[in-house]
């Protein structure tokens, strides 16, 4: 079973100090909702964010929504061997069940994750949700509840590997549940210490990719090699 972990994800409601904002206003009118109810997006929010905190790299739904359309449509998650789980900048965790189709339109995508934050289920109250939402869980806490033969971290800052050919060295170390920690910022670096959470950190190219690809990759190379 391969996992993969997308950390600190950019996807959050928008904070209290910028309810207030002409453009958050805006955006919460034109949906019929409050500000505190609509997720925070640097599309639309961007003049509203030049004063936030690490405002350079926040309000990004779109990786999110970009990883979740190549994993769940990927054929290693149609073949019952990914798991899928979100980790978010305030340490919620979002699981994905394996069946859940995300819709392709970006505003649609958006109206769902608003969902998920209100209710902290899609559907609610569903014996198995296509979306769970849980506060308060750290990567630490995330990490440990998967069962894993070995944790790994991407980043630009690893070890340099060819990935296929690593792949093939942990297949034959009999290393098969495999969790992959992939940051889902669009700039910076993981605010935990990846040294303490992963067993080694890796980089599969020179330059810094952008978090779907990264799935891609590993996604393709652990089919091939592993199924």
């Amino acid at each position: 079973m391969l996992t993969l972990i997308l950390a600190e994800a950019e996807l959050e409601l928008v904070p209290e100090e910028l309810y207030d904002q002409p453009a958050v206003k805006a955006v919460a009118k034109r949906k019929g909702k409050k500000p505190e109810q609509i997720l925070l997006d640097s599309s639309y929010h961007h003049t509203a964010m030049h004063e936030l905190q690490e405002g350079y790299r926040r309000g990004r739904p779109d990786i999110v929504h970009v990883f979740l359309l190549n994993s769940l449509e990927s054929i290693l998650n149609k073949k019952g061997s990914l798991r899928i789980i979100i980790h978010t900048r305030n340490n919620e965790m979002i699981t994905v069940n394996p069946s859940t189709r995300i819709m392709k339109n970006y505003d649609r995508f958006v109206g769902l994750m608003e969902q998920l934050f209100e209710k902290k289920s899609v559907p609610v109250d569903a014996d198995e949700p296509f979306l769970k939402l849980e506060e308060n869980m750290s990567i630490d806490k995330i990490v440990e509840q998967v069962k894993s033969d070995l944790v790994i971290g991407f980043s630009e800052n690893g070890k340099n590997i060819k990935l296929p050919q690593y792949l093939r060295e942990l297949k034959d170390k009999g290393q098969k549940d495999i969790v992959c920690i992939i940051g889902g910022f669009p700039k910076g670096d993981f605010h935990f210490d990846l040294n303490k959470i992963a067993n080694e950190i890796v980089s599969i190219y020179p330059e810094r990719l952008v978090a779907w690809t990264v799935a891609y990759e590993i996604i393709v190379n652990y089919e091939n090699i592993y199924l």
